[in-house]
């Protein structure tokens, strides 16, 4: 068994003691990433081509290039992360995936009922994939020579992948639309019934906020507790109240975004052109002839596009950030994320813009800022050179359960 002299990077066969120096609550370490967009370029453009010449079967290499440049470049107190999965390992699984796909499609047209009972079948694997995929993806990631691993148990995956999503999903539809069924079943009172019906809307979005927290925690506590590095445990403890209130304040910003654009269209007379429309029969030939009404639908997809983004990056930078401060390894190390939703926002924007202008070929550079970015807005706090690590025994000799779970869609990120 090995254990890790931090401040060297190398091997030595020692004790595993993890200890913390008393700085250690003033000591960060921030990830570094070295790559740089011209260079993966070329490593991008031979997968794609190559891939495409041999009509996939080169993805599997594809796969362990583009892993080995990211993680190789990814620094952290000097030392950087090491990938290890082999494309023989991948081909393998990404072969066995693509058969089921295809028997899956086959089976869709001719025998439909078969194929919904393998759809089904497949929905009641995903925990089962999941936990797969998470420990392949470990097993494969090393760091100053000790790997990672993810030791979460199916039960735990069935409760927080599978059965709380389902129970969340019922709670909020029946609950919501069931006040209101149930009222107007037991009187035909119009008031009761109003009353029934903006109960049922309250209860709806309150309980959707909550299921979404309930569910979220569960998830991202159920996977962090599951990750080791070597011998020793990530820990978490998330609370739902935290991703409840992250929950109420994108709900509020959309909201209130919303109220804005009434006013605005309020402003420049467009809810005239609407009350126009109406009165003039709301056909598809009066909507036409409508300029400033069609501006104004233009004006709105586009505005839901930017809202839309500007609130998924708002709930992932916070959650991101919630789930890294209550993050720790072994009690020793505490993991940091510092985002800022402006910084993020403005990433996903530009890289937008960068691979929509440049035709899909400035898609090297996008995945390199966004890695630099991530890297720069991620630290480790407490004592890295006094902490050390066993690695473990465990084997991952198979990747058939972690390219099932590529080829269906169904990672499972938390932050």
């Amino acid at each position: 068994m090995s254990t890790i002299d931090s401040s060297q990077g190398s091997t030595a066969s020692t004790a595993s003691t993890s200890t913390i120096s008393s700085d250690a609550s003033t000591t960060s370490t921030p990830f570094k990433f070295h790559g740089i967009g011209g260079e993966f370029f070329g490593i991008w453009i031979v997968n794609v081509l190559l891939t495409m010449v041999t009509f996939g079967i080169y993805s599997a290499w594809a796969k362990v290039r583009t892993n080995n440049y990211f993680y190789g470049n990814t620094e952290l107190g000097g030392d950087r992360f090491e990938y290890l999965a082999k494309p023989m390992q991948i081909l393998i699984g990404r072969i066995i995936a693509i058969f089921l796909l295809i028997t899956w499609s086959v089976l869709s047209s001719t025998m439909p009922l078969v194929a919904v009972a393998l759809a089904i079948i497949f929905m009641l694997a995903v925990p089962f994939l999941a936990v797969r995929n998470a420990r392949f993806d470990a097993r494969m990631t090393r760091f100053r020579n000790v790997r990672f691993d993810f030791a979460g148990s199916y039960g735990g995956a069935y409760i927080n992948l599978l059965l709380k999503p389902i129970a969340a999903y019922i709670i909020v539809v029946a609950g919501g639309f069931g006040i209101g069924v149930v009222t107007r079943l037991m009187t035909d009172n119009p008031i009761a019934i109003g009353i029934a019906i903006t109960a049922g809307v309250v209860f709806f979005f309150v309980a959707a906020i909550y299921s979404y927290a309930w569910v979220s925690a569960g998830m991202a506590q159920y996977l962090i507790n599951g990750y080791r590095y070597g011998d020793k445990a990530f820990n978490a403890k998330l609370e739902i109240n935290q991703y409840a209130k992250i929950a109420v304040t994108a709900i509020g910003l959309f909201f209130g975004a919303g109220l804005l654009f009434s006013v605005f269209a309020f402003a420049f007379g467009m809810m005239g052109s609407i009350v126009e429309l109406i009165q003039s029969g709301a056909s598809e030939e009066a909507f036409k002839n409508n300029a400033s009404l069609i501006g104004m639908v233009f004006f709105g997809y586009f505005f839901m596009f930017i809202l839309s983004m500007l609130i998924a990056a708002y709930v992932r930078v916070c959650v991101r950030n919630y789930v890294f401060s209550q993050t720790s390894i072994n009690d020793d190390l505490q993991m940091t994320s510092t985002m800022k939703t402006s910084s993020f926002l403005f990433l996903v924007v530009t890289n937008l813009l960068l691979v929509m202008f440049t035709f899909g070929m400035g898609k090297a550079w996008a995945d390199v800022r966004f890695a630099k970015y991530m890297a720069e807005v991620t630290a480790v706090e407490g004592n890295l050179d006094a902490f050390t690590a066993h690695d473990h025994n465990e084997q991952s000799s198979t990747a058939v359960a972690d390219e099932v779970a590529d080829a269906f869609d169904i990672n499972i990120g938390i932050v």
